[in-house]
């Protein structure tokens, strides 16, 4: 029996899946072709991106929930069904954020009634973040089964850990060897193109700040807003529309512009509440990165989603 044939077997028994593993042992490959197997046999599938560096569904600094109803390429062709902004490329400075937007969409494909949830993970699995995150994201997601890839013994401290309860059942793989190593160069690279991707056919706003004043995770409204600056676009149930960046801010005019990409991008400006998060990009890379801004309180909302972002540290 394959690898592939092991954990088709599994999660074709388990309501949730969560697939683990340090970096390039192919967990994103694995979640797509396990995703397009059971969707083969007639099941409702869904699959929880919680790479927030290296996304597939959605753009990065977001976890994305898709549905997959057939065999599918890459886990980007995914149907994307919602995102949750984390405002940052590395889980490790926002921990429980992530775990806990991973947990929100899994009970949000399950409330919706797909029958199996794949839960695709970052490659951080080693040392105290490594098993912290890990562990976060396990208690958020609450899986029947974990699918542990390892070449050797690298992610042992976090099986064993799962071991030491009823469940969730452990399963351990080698990875393919198909898999291709990247280098942490080209793991900016993907992060860089998918934001570019996402932002290419961006709407240009220009929003009163009077009515969206952008404020920070503690709540606090920020009187001076850099250009580049990401941007989190949340409707009035706090749910998130798609991400913006900020192309400039006028405090003497009262406004700022903003380039808002994909899920939003097709939106018009109607009456209502709407919240922003932010994450500030850094300028040389043109990649984001530390999480600069969030929760934004506005007076104006997106309504009619009809647009999807399609994108995919560590894996």
């Amino acid at each position: 029996m394959t690898p592939l044939d092991r954990a088709l077997e599994a999660a074709a028994r388990a309501r949730v899946t969560l697939i683990l593993g340090t970096s390039d042992t192919g967990k994103t490959s694995l979640t797509a072709r396990l995703a397009g197997a059971l969707a083969a046999r007639g099941e409702r599938v869904a699959v929880v991106d919680a790479d927030v560096g290296q996304s597939e569904i959605g753009p990065p600094t977001t976890v994305g929930l898709g549905h997959v109803a057939g065999a599918v390429a890459r886990l980007g062709d995914a149907e994307v069904i919602a995102l949750e902004f984390v405002g940052d490329t590395s889980p490790v400075r926002y921990i429980r954020e992530t775990a806990d937007a991973t947990g929100r969409l899994v009970r949000r494909a399950l409330d919706a009634g797909f029958e199996r949830v794949l839960v695709d993970t970052g490659g951080l699995v080693e040392g105290p973040l490594g098993l912290a995150l890990k562990r976060a994201k396990v208690r958020a997601a609450d899986p029947d089964l974990v699918l542990v890839l390892q070449r050797s013994d690298e992610s042992e401290p976090i099986a064993r850990a799962l071991e030491r309860d009823v469940r969730p059942r452990v399963v351990r793989l080698a990875p393919s060897p198909a898999v291709v190593r990247r280098s942490a160069a080209r793991r900016r690279e993907h992060r860089e193109r998918a934001l570019r991707d996402y932002l290419a056919h961006a709407a240009t706003l220009t929003l009163p700040t009077a009515r969206a004043p952008v404020r920070d995770r503690r709540g606090e409204a920020l009187t001076d807003v850099a250009e580049g600056l990401l941007l989190g676009v949340l409707g009035a149930g706090g749910e998130t529309l798609g991400i913006a960046r900020v192309r400039a801010w006028d405090a003497a005019r009262g406004c700022i512009v903003v380039d808002a990409g994909a899920r939003g991008a097709d939106r018009r400006a109607r009456g209502g509440t709407s919240d922003v998060a932010g994450v500030r990009r850094r300028r040389a890379a043109g990649e984001p990165g530390r999480a600069g801004a969030a929760a934004v309180t506005s007076c104006w909302c997106w309504s009619c989603c009809c647009c999807s972002a399609r994108s995919s540290p560590n894996r």
